[in-house]
């Protein structure tokens, strides 16, 4: 009977000690659940309409002195000027050189460098005639690097520097925008100044490599920096940005280059002050027409790295996106789609790039609704 009890005893410590395990790791596993849950939020209030004319994709802005600049493209860059977002003058032309003028090219990031006052920028250039002669779309586009003396009103080019492979290429695509390439992006400069950090949208003809990809590029190399810039593949910063392989951010659930192709496209990025974390806002297209089903958001407290971005949640749906675009003169695909959707700050020194509780938000660059970011478990003033 002792031997028996004893026995008993084990085991009754065994299932115990298991007990306190199983406990103890259902705790952990609920702990790192709510902590991934506790994000931050954001409330919208109705606005007077604020609209940058002329916009088909980012707008990035930066200040001299008094005076902010903002960039719109819609196949050339123009550049609008004034004391601050909300009077802004007429836009004028930027002049990008003799060639590049001629060409399909939007700037979509820039970055004011405080060391020598030069104005670095990226642009998303499309090709033509990929596939059809004399047609412009389908295209396949790829990002190349320019900087600016002037504050953007002219543009030295300095080389393509983010490209996919040239025969990544799908001729009997169904998109009616893309049979390849690499673009609608966002870049950003992290806080040591070593990396400029890239965001942007994969094409390619391989699902495995469609989506939003990442890629980053060495401060020091901003002034020449062709072939010096590397892809996020696989866990690393291990493939060359021009024609190397993309492991996605955020991958595409379909082939996009399927009637029903679905992803994540077109991100933009910007440091919120009040959060005290990246923000990034990103397009969600349905089909490979790029109908939009929502505006969604993702935080990252490091923007240089690719995992850090949490899973991506509905801001505005289809229906509100509508509501905010009608009345406004856009094309028939922004007034349904509400592509593009960025924030710009209000309060001086804020931009695309750094914003504080509340911002304008913008969407094809027309704005009827402010953004108010919420710290996790903050609730929205009534």
């Amino acid at each position: 009977m002792g031997r028996i009890d004893a026995g008993l005893q084990k085991v009754t410590l065994h299932f115990s000690s298991l007990t306190l395990l199983l406990s103890l790791g259902i705790l952990a596993w609920c702990a790192k659940a709510s902590a991934q849950e506790a994000l931050p939020s954001v409330a919208f209030s109705e606005v007077p309409l604020v609209q940058i004319t002329g916009v088909d994709s980012n707008s990035p802005a930066h200040w001299d002195g008094s005076t902010l600049y903002v960039f719109n493209s819609y196949g050339h860059p123009h550049r609008n000027s004034g004391p601050d977002l909300l009077h802004l003058g007429n836009r004028v032309s930027t002049k990008l050189g003799a060639l590049n003028d001629k060409l399909f090219i939007w700037i979509e990031a820039t970055w004011k460098d405080e060391d020598d006052g030069v104005l670095y920028g990226a642009y998303h250039y499309e090709l033509d005639a990929i596939c059809v002669s004399n047609n412009h779309l389908p295209t396949m586009p790829r990002v190349g690097w320019i900087r600016s003396r002037d504050n953007g009103a002219t543009w030295e080019d300095l080389g393509f520097i983010i490209s996919a492979a040239p025969c990544a290429v799908r001729c009997d695509t169904a998109s009616p925008w893309d049979v390849g390439g690499t673009g609608d992006f966002v870049f950003y400069l992290d806080e040591k100044k070593e990396y400029f950090y890239f965001y942007g949208t994969s094409y390619d003809s391989r699902f495995e490599e469609q989506g939003v990809w990442a890629a980053r590029m060495r401060y020091a190399d901003r002034k020449n920096p062709s072939g010096k810039v590397q892809k996020w593949y696989k866990g690393a910063w291990s493939e060359p940005a021009l024609w190397g392989h993309v492991t996605p951010v955020f991958p595409a659930t379909r082939d996009y280059h399927r009637a029903d192709g679905e992803m994540f496209w077109g991100p933009a990025i910007h440091w919120n002050t009040y959060l005290g974390t990246y923000v990034m806002l990103l397009n969600h297209a349905v089909d490979t027409k790029l109908t939009q089903d929502g505006i969604y958001i993702s935080f990252n407290r490091d923007v240089g790295n690719p995992l850090g971005w949490s899973k991506p949640r509905k801001i505005l749906d289809r229906p509100e996106i509508q509501k905010i675009m009608s009345g406004t003169k856009v094309s028939p695909t922004k007034l349904e789609n509400g592509w593009y959707p960025e924030v710009i700050g209000l309060a001086p020194g804020e931009t695309d790039k750094v914003v504080g509780r509340t911002a304008r938000f913008f969407m094809a660059g027309v704005s009827k609704r402010t953004v108010t970011f919420l710290r996790p478990g903050e609730q929205p003033q009534p």
